[in-house]
């Protein structure tokens, strides 16, 4: 049996569904105020919200859309300093300094998986395994400090800068996952 229907109802129909989903979406979206309220729980607010309002996806995203994007920017980061370590432990001459960023290179990768655990647990919703993907991540990071910390050789590849670098992004995560397991 056929259904007729005018182009009016088929309009009206549609306009009902759209304002219907429509308020829905729009309170999902995560506000500059809220992403300043979340980059406050940072060392440093500033860098923090500059560095998410720099990434386009950041202009329609909810809560799970910014956690995502701290992960990727957090894994980039990672990936590139583990790399950058693999190159710098091929060239150096300095045994001690060579086995350092080997261990470094190491907790990096370790680090790369934590976060791509993390993706995953996102992208499925499973937020309470985050903060363990998290905090494995950050005690990576830590290893790797450690070992300069007792090195007495120089650190020309700025490998301790890099650390806190990678570390203000997992902090980052790390506020970004703990919003989301309060909604």
């Amino acid at each position: 049996m056929a259904i007729s229907c005018t182009s009016s109802s088929v309009l009206i129909l549609i306009s009902i569904v759209f304002t219907s989903i429509a308020p829905s979406l729009a309170s999902n979206k995560v506000t500059d105020t809220e992403i300043k309220q979340l980059c406050s729980k940072t060392n440093n607010l500033a860098v923090c919200y500059k560095l998410l309002k720099s990434d386009h996806r950041t202009a329609n995203v909810d809560a799970k859309g910014l956690a995502d994007i701290s992960v990727d920017w957090a894994s980039n980061k990672a990936h590139k300093i583990h790399s950058q370590l693999n190159s710098f432990a091929k060239t150096i001459r300095d045994s001690h300094l060579k086995n350092i960023y080997n261990s470094c290179s190491k907790n990096y990768e370790d680090a790369i998986h934590d976060l791509e655990v993390a993706k995953k647990n996102l992208k499925s919703s499973v937020y309470k395994n985050m903060p363990v993907q998290v905090k494995d991540t950050s005690e990576e990071i830590k290893s790797c400090e450690n070992l300069f910390n007792g090195a007495s050789s120089n650190d020309h590849a700025h490998i301790k800068k890099k650390n806190q670098d990678f570390e203000f992004l997992v902090g980052i995560v790390k506020i970004m996952v703990d919003n989301l397991k309060k909604k």
